[in-house]
């Protein structure tokens, strides 16, 4: 069913994968707490960082280092009713008490809104470091290849993977999306999370309904996911791979109960858990358990509803919420540091985004 493609980008994913095609919602966002320590139960949430514009996802490094990918703001000034291209994507960094911008000028394409509302950015969605210096940044979609030179050559590097270092490409999703089309449907990438593996990468493209596979130079399709109720897309999100050596995928669904995890085995995704909703993110833990992070529970509601965090043993299937007190509003991506704390992007529509730090 592609409008389920269609409608999971333009009102989840980053809040605004296609808005040169929709209007996007302008609700404003919900009070950020001022920076801090809050104890919830048993689970301490601190914010780590503010101001972050568009922030999309967290990446935890050995080292201690946090990279967040930012989509930025838009086009500064972009007349209210207008779709704009600029320059204002980045990577920001936390590096014990440091923390700012280390990579500016990324691609970043949103609305002009009215004064005070809150602009959504399609940019940046995730990033890690490249071995050969600088980052690998991992930019959304929303669109097949002519959708994205309508936008002019600075757009070249949205929907792709690429180099800060040296701007260059290292694959091109929305190009492999427009060729092949692999699930047969209307040619349309929004890539949103990518996990190193070996010698390359694997990418969930969320409007493909693919998970891609980058390695030597090359992009291939490991798998469709499968479709669910009423034919409609499974909406590849999180991926993250357990010491153990599994991966697994999350499937957003569209409605309450349809989000699916899925175990991926020589034959492709396996179904492992159902009944979840709205899961965005995955990422694992020390001990084996899977984290997972849920957007809303009613993506149609508007403002959102808080986001979860979700505790699944990958034994026992068994599934505990961690609380948070409702301390989460669009949350679109999380990590977990060798510690097992875990951070999460939060209040992740506009320019008053956060980085929140959860042990528990």
């Amino acid at each position: 069913m592609q409008n389920s493609r269609r409608s999971l980008t333009r009102r989840m994913l980053a809040i605004s994968a296609c808005a040169v095609a929709l209007p996007l919602a302008t609700a404003g966002l919900a009070g950020a707490a001022p920076a801090g320590t809050h104890g919830i139960s048993d689970t301490t949430v601190k914010v780590v960082a503010t101001g972050l514009k568009n922030p999309r996802d967290v990446t935890a490094l050995a080292d201690g280092t946090l990279l967040v990918a930012e989509s930025g703001e838009g086009l500064p000034g972009c007349p209210v009713g207008q779709v704009c291209l600029g320059k204002t994507g980045a990577v920001y960094k936390i590096r014990g008490p440091w923390q700012g911008r280390v990579v500016t000028g990324l691609p970043s394409l949103g609305p002009g809104v009215a004064p005070g509302a809150a602009v959504q950015a399609v940019g940046p969605a995730s990033v890690l470091p490249d071995p050969n210096g600088g980052y690998l940044v991992l930019s959304m979609g929303g669109f097949d290849s002519n959708g994205r030179a309508a936008l002019g050559p600075d757009a070249a590097t949205l929907g792709t993977l690429s180099r800060t270092r040296d701007g260059s490409v290292v694959a091109d999703y929305v190009d492999h999306e427009t060729r092949l089309n692999p699930d047969g449907r209307q040619p349309y990438s929004n890539p949103w999370k990518v996990l190193r593996t070996g010698g390359g990468y694997l990418v969930t493209d969320a409007g493909a309904n693919t998970v891609l596979r980058t390695a030597g130079g090359t992009t291939t399709t490991q798998f469709v996911l499968p479709t669910i109720e009423n034919d409609r897309d499974g909406v590849p999100t999180g991926i993250a791979r357990t010491a153990d050596g599994t991966t697994y995928v999350s499937g957003l669904g569209v409605y309450a109960g349809q989000s699916r995890i899925y175990k991926v085995g020589p034959n492709g995704p396996e179904e492992w858990l159902s009944g979840l909703t709205n899961v965005v993110d995955l990422a694992a833990a020390p001990n084996g358990d899977l984290i997972a992070l849920t957007y809303t529970p009613g993506y149609l509601e508007d403002p959102p509803q808080p986001s979860k965090v979700l505790r699944i043993n990958t034994t026992t299937k068994e599934v505990t919420e961690i609380p948070t007190g409702d301390r989460l509003i669009m949350g679109t991506g999380l990590d977990v540091d060798r510690e097992g704390q875990i951070f999460i992007v939060n209040n992740a529509r506009g320019t008053s985004g956060e980085l929140l730090r959860l042990t528990y």
